[in-house]
């Protein structure tokens, strides 16, 4: 938690630390931003999987028929309507998986982007992530530094990932 916090204050972005309960994606800890740009985030929040950077991370490793039991298609249909495909959240899962982070944009809102990193309790077991959701028109740079901040605090709690 202090982790988070703290990167908080460094970034002055929103900061978040989230792990799967009961087969979705929860906000264990959240540390709001310090510019004016704000967005809803709450400690104990529970949120649809495919609608989240985090969840791709949080179901890397798993087989398809895992992901399945736990992603309904209600699951799949974001705030605004749109509908994922499965196939493609499956993708995006493995992608997250092979380069050990994950962004998106616009799927909770039109505003923000999150940005993910997982953090290990053993080798190639994600046990929870750290993110930070900022404004969609963060640069490319600005993205990258955070990303690499993100995995910096990220192996620092993990446990031999």
């Amino acid at each position: 938690r202090q982790e988070v916090d703290h990167l908080s204050r460094e970034t002055g972005e929103t900061s978040e630390l989230c792990m799967l309960q009961s087969g979705r994606y929860t906000i264990v800890h959240s540390s709001p931003g310090t510019r004016p740009f704000r967005i809803s985030s709450a400690t104990g929040l529970q949120i649809p999987l495919p609608w989240t950077a985090s969840g791709r991370l949080l179901l890397a490793g798993l087989d398809r028929a895992a992901i399945e039991a736990m992603v309904s298609d209600d699951d799949l249909v974001l705030p605004d309507g749109r509908k994922l495909r499965l196939d493609d959240f499956i993708a995006d899962i493995a992608k997250a998986g092979v380069t050990g982070y994950c962004v998106t944009s616009g799927l909770v809102d039109a505003y923000t982007k999150c940005l993910a990193v997982p953090v290990f309790s053993a080798p190639g077991k994600v046990e929870a992530t750290m993110c930070l959701v900022v404004p969609i028109d963060t640069s490319e740079e600005r993205t990258a530094d955070l990303i690499g901040l993100l995995r910096g605090r990220a192996a620092g709690l993990s446990i031999g990932g």
